[in-house]
């Protein structure tokens, strides 16, 4: 017996206990084999903590059973076995991303039913944005951990042990049912995030990540808590789901894990922030990062403004910052400024051109759709598209705007002049199955409603979806410069990291 499970599931599950999606994998994109960190940190604090705690991640064991050449189709209630193997007082399921509604539901549900003494709890940010309704959804669902949860989900274990009734009405940062079957809501406090010299250091080799397939590219967030943007489709800058200042690790803890990564075989390592502007701390972190000579490459999660500054990019390149992702979301000044983003295009080309000059891959992301949107802030984005590749760069990510339960998009769609149309979580739930769903031009035309989140008042819904696909039309369309500019502008990259580019394009073109 456990004292505790951490859950990560595939998106969701078939009556019989199928993944979804499985059977037409070659029509979706599936990315449950990423574990979300949150459960990865609590795991490891926990275990510090001298618990008994082992993180389960169903996608990988189901991926397992491939790798010895067992379809999932041919061990019935594949999902079931496994859990069975995990018996623990109290479990924890990430809920992160909207992609996994409909499986932390549906494993909460089988769960209960295989150790129905267990309490149940959800965690993540779609979990906080949503507490109530998965409160209704499931009564196998026991709590929802609210914001951060190391500290929140080591006293539920704490109340659990003690031979008393289990209430959970001291525990700040978690939201349950109360003995009237009312709902209790008790927010997150500045008490109840963990103070930055305890958060822990990951060991990939260590008990709770027993079963679990590291891959040689990983992730590390620098920074905690909310960011002061006021990007407004974004979740980073609510209060009530990000409790914590915002805050960046401490540089010596960032290194440690880098040692510790690097010691386990990590080659790559990409490092995410809530916030991107803190020069500074980039600077102080960057000359630590060089004296330690490490072998390892690095990924930085980054904005356009921060490459003015000359002598930093410099410094990235020497400490192997090799590619950049950076949102752009849209190439109108006039749409960035309305929706709060603290960016412009001429910013966006001339960061795309310094990290291109330097010999670094620049991947650019784009949000179709954004409210508001007018034809010609549409045509001046699709320019400025053109000219990051032109300037070295690549079109990576393209999205119909997502509006998030959180956003300020979401919390006020009159100002914005918006219909959302994802009005519950099981909306949330139909929709996270369409939404990495490979669908063709036509039939995304014929029924637009299907495929989007929100609709835009000053524009019909089957010119959002004409829009949409343009980007990604143009996209492909820029593929050959792209290739090019792998090709001739940056020959100084390792070899690997060249040929994942090029299998990613190679992707892209197949796919569409």
């Amino acid at each position: 017996m456990y004292d505790a499970i951490l859950i990560s599931t595939h998106y969701n599950y078939s009556n019989d206990g199928t993944m979804i999606p499985y059977k037409t994998e070659e029509d979706y994109q599936d990315l449950s084999m990423d574990i979300p960190l949150g459960i990865i940190h609590i795991a490891q604090y926990l275990h510090d903590c001298g618990f008994r705690v082992r993180v389960v991640h169903i996608p990988n064991e189901i991926h397992a059973l491939k790798r010895f050449g067992i379809n999932e189709d041919q061990i019935k209630n594949s999902v079931e076995k496994i859990l069975k193997k995990y018996p623990a007082h109290v479990c924890g399921i990430q809920c992160h991303w909207y992609l996994y509604c409909g499986g932390a539901v549906f494993i909460s549900n089988l769960y209960k039913k295989l150790f129905p003494d267990s309490k149940i709890f959800l965690g993540g940010y779609m979990a906080a944005a949503c507490w109530k309704e998965f409160l209704n959804v499931s009564q196998s669902i026991d709590g929802v951990i609210l914001g951060e949860g190391e500290k929140t989900f080591k006293k539920i274990i704490e109340k659990f042990l003690i031979p008393r009734d289990f209430d959970l009405n001291d525990v700040d940062g978690v939201a349950f049912r109360g003995g009237n079957n009312d709902y209790i809501y008790k927010p997150p406090i500045e008490d109840s995030v963990l103070e930055l010299d305890k958060i822990p250091v990951i060991y990939p080799d260590s008990q709770p990540f027993e079963n679990i397939f590291w891959q040689k590219r990983h992730f590390i967030n620098i920074s905690r808590g909310l960011c002061p943007d006021k990007c407004s489709y974004c979740v980073g800058n609510n209060k009530e789901i990000n409790t914590r200042a915002y805050q960046t690790l401490k540089i010596d803890k960032i290194l440690e894990q880098l040692h510790v990564y690097q010691e386990f075989g990590f080659n790559e390592i990409f490092l995410g922030e809530n916030h991107f502007l803190n020069i500074s701390f980039m600077k102080e972190l960057i000359d630590n990062i060089i004296r330690e000579n490490f072998t390892l490459y690095f990924e930085l999660e980054t904005h356009p403004i921060i490459f003015e500054n000359r002598e930093l990019l410099e410094k990235m390149i020497q400490a192997k910052f090799l590619r950049y992702t950076m949102g752009c979301e849209s190439g109108s000044n006039s749409l960035l400024k309305r929706i709060g983003r603290n960016s412009n295009s001429e910013q966006i080309i001339d960061s795309v051109t310094r990290i291109a000059e330097k010999g670094g891959v620049v991947l650019t992301s784009w949000i179709s759709n954004l409210p508001g949107e007018t034809d010609s802030e549409f045509k001046e984005t699709q320019e400025i598209m053109h000219d990051v590749v032109k300037a070295g760069g690549f079109i990576y990510w393209i999205e119909n705007l997502h509006v998030l339960p959180g956003s300020k998009l979401h919390e006020n769609p009159q100002r914005w002049n918006i219909e959302i149309l994802l009005k519950d979580l099981e909306d949330w739930i139909r929709w996270s199955i369409f939404s990495k769903k490979y669908v063709t031009f036509e039939e995304a035309h014929k029924d637009p409603l299907n495929y989007l989140t929100h609709v835009n008042r000053n524009v019909s819904p089957h010119d959002m979806i004409e829009r949409f696909y343009s980007n990604r039309k143009l996209a492909l369309a820029l593929l050959s410069e792209m290739k090019s500019n792998l090709d001739s502008n940056l020959k100084t990259l390792p070899s690997d990291i060249f040929e994942t580019e090029m299998q990613f394009l190679a992707l892209y073109e197949q796919k569409g």
